[in-house]
């Protein structure tokens, strides 16, 4: 007998520390169903949902609609800025979007995600900001860490970076706090595995 087989691409910048989380927690229950976890592109997404490649989505909504699928809500987690300590008043915990327009803004993609990274920040967070295209949050960190610009992170995964050298604040965007919306894409008419490893996602985020 054939193990059932659950497809789950998530967004490469959410890292793996919750996709995996979810998943062990989801097996303890489901121990005989296998989940395969695929790193996509956020504007890989659609693509693989449409051509079968993938089951269930966990990404971020920006603008795309997603329309020919059911879309979950799962979490809104804050965006925060990371940049050279001592840029900003030290405990200073919040930042305007407008006073980081004069500090350029890394965009952490390879070259096939540039297009579609430089559309998020520009055009739906409104930053205006120059922009830099880094390959890694690595090389964002060690070039914000001498003076070269800001990256951003939501705060889930910006806990994972931990460095002295470099000041987090929650960003603001006319006193209103930007947060990257998490939600899971799947068919609208879905097993109820689907629905229990999304169930799962929503508990290890909130």
């Amino acid at each position: 007998m054939l193990m059932k087989e659950i497809n789950v691409g998530y967004f490469k910048s959410f890292g793996v520390k919750e996709i995996n989380q979810a998943r062990d927690a989801f097996l303890n229950e489901h121990p005989d169903i296998k989940v395969n976890l695929i790193p996509l592109y956020q504007d890989q997404m659609e693509d693989a949902l449409d051509e079968g490649k993938i089951d269930l989505a966990f990404t971020d909504k920006r603008d795309n609609d997603f329309e020919s699928y059911q879309v979950i809500p799962l979490a809104e987690i804050g965006i925060v800025v990371l940049l050279q300590a001592g840029n900003f008043m030290l405990g200073q915990q919040t930042i305007e979007l407008d006073e980081l327009k004069a500090i350029p803004n890394m965009l952490i993609a390879k070259t096939d995600e540039e297009a579609g990274e430089l559309h998020y920040h520009k055009d739906i967070l409104g930053i205006k900001s120059p922009f830099i295209a880094v390959d890694s949050f690595n090389e964002a960190a060690l070039m914000a860490t001498s003076g070269s610009g800001y990256f951003l992170m939501n705060e889930n995964t910006a806990d994972l970076l931990g460095n002295d050298q470099l000041q987090k604040m929650f960003v603001l965007k006319n006193g209103k706090q930007l947060r990257q919306e998490y939600i899971a894409v799947t068919k609208k008419r879905v097993d109820k595995e689907i629905m229990d490893f999304i169930d799962q996602l929503k508990t290890t985020l909130n």
